[in-house]
């Protein structure tokens, strides 16, 4: 009876079905178009470039990122320590963070240096998964719940994006604010559209949340992170304000560049800008962390024992930049222009980034001012 239980054990594990991404399109058409183009299905060392060269270049030997990157593996533990290697035929990593695994987790655990994701798949077994709505079908794939809080007060984005600790207990990137809260991350990041949650649109329902995750990728969502305001002090100098309009940081990952770019044009030209060549030549108006060992050489984050440079703005703050100029003619025009960087463009060039979102420039709001 014993042998039989385990063979009939054994069976049910062989053939528990994985849903992976794509068999979600069979309904979701437009949440499964719109998640594969999103970077939680890139999230992978194999869909993603950056990712991919600094794993290569900082743990060559393991791949201590699975847990947040691709998180629904069976052997997470093997993985992150070395003792298996990641594997591109495997759906379950090449997925990245897929629907099956983020519609599953059930709590978020806080640690010292990380979160952690709890999901509650278990092989052999219907998956249940979690849905927004007053009212969730389940279907022959899967079963549906709305009961979940985590989802609702975006604690379910924490696991991953919460916080992240490297072994000397730099902190690498974190996404709360100083009193260890997050924001609408849902609200802000899976805004609502016309259009029903399924191709049959079923109980006539009118909107969905997108699946996009908009971010940094998206000129929409760059234009709307900062506001920018310019104002004369006297007839040579101006005033900018930067105000942080999201319910983050502005500088949340630590590859990021953003800054704003002064220029006074005058007949066309350009005759005054706020720095030379490197945004970072005004430090006051340039948003990024840099890293340094004990030597203060400049390391990757995973290597870093202290924090380099380290300019940022925190939720809904302000900063206010004065700038002394030339002095000033009829006609001329101060521009100041909100600029993001998925990555800062010198560390783009030595890792040879071929992917061209990761080097765009996005440009987010802009404000000018012209002398009478």
């Amino acid at each position: 009876m014993r042998i039989i239980t385990l063979i009939i054990l054994l069976f049910i594990s062989l053939n528990a079905k994985y849903l992976d991404t794509k068999s979600c399109k069979e309904c979701h058409e437009m949440i499964h178009y719109e998640h594969t183009n999103s970077m939680h299905h890139k999230s992978s060392l194999f869909k993603d470039e950056l990712h991919r060269k600094i794993k290569e270049i900082t743990t060559p030997d393991k791949y201590s990122c699975a847990l947040c990157h691709i998180p629904a593996a069976t052997n997470l533990r093997a993985i992150m320590d070395g003792t298996e290697q990641p594997n591109s035929k495997s759906k379950k990593q090449s997925d990245g963070v897929s629907c099956f695994y983020c519609h599953q987790i059930t709590k978020v655990m806080i640690t010292k240096h990380k979160n952690i994701n709890f999901y509650s798949y278990k092989d052999g077994t219907k998956p249940t998964f979690f849905g927004n709505l007053n009212n969730v079908d389940s279907s022959d794939k899967h079963k549906s719940n709305s009961s979940n809080e985590i989802y609702k007060n975006s604690q379910v984005c924490m696991g991953c994006h919460g916080k992240k600790y490297n072994k000397h207990g730099v902190q690498i990137c974190s996404a709360v604010d100083e009193k260890g809260k997050t924001s609408d991350c849902i609200g802000c990041h899976m805004p609502k559209f016309p259009g029903g949650t399924t191709k049959l649109n079923k109980r006539g329902r009118e909107e969905y949340s997108s699946h996009e995750f908009l971010g940094i990728r998206d000129d929409v969502m760059v234009k709307k992170a900062v506001e920018l305001k310019l104002k004369f002090i006297d007839k040579n100098s101006v005033e900018l304000t930067i105000k942080n309009k999201m319910g983050h940081s502005i500088i949340m990952q630590p590859m990021r560049l953003k800054y704003v770019e002064t220029t006074v044009e005058r007949f066309g030209k350009i005759i005054w800008k706020n720095f030379d060549k490197y945004p970072i030549d005004d430090e006051e108006a340039t948003f990024t962390r840099l890293f340094q060992d004990d030597k203060m050489n400049r390391v990757f984050p995973p290597f870093a024992t202290d924090i380099k440079f380290d300019n940022n703005l925190k939720a809904n703050s302000t900063k206010i930049i004065t700038y002394k100029l030339p002095e000033l003619i009829k006609g001329d025009i101060i521009k100041s222009q909100w600029i993001s960087y998925v990555i800062r463009p010198a560390l783009a060039s030595s890792l040879k980034i071929m992917d061209k979102k990761m080097t765009k420039k996005y440009t987010g709001v802009s404000v000018k001012l012209e002398v009478k």
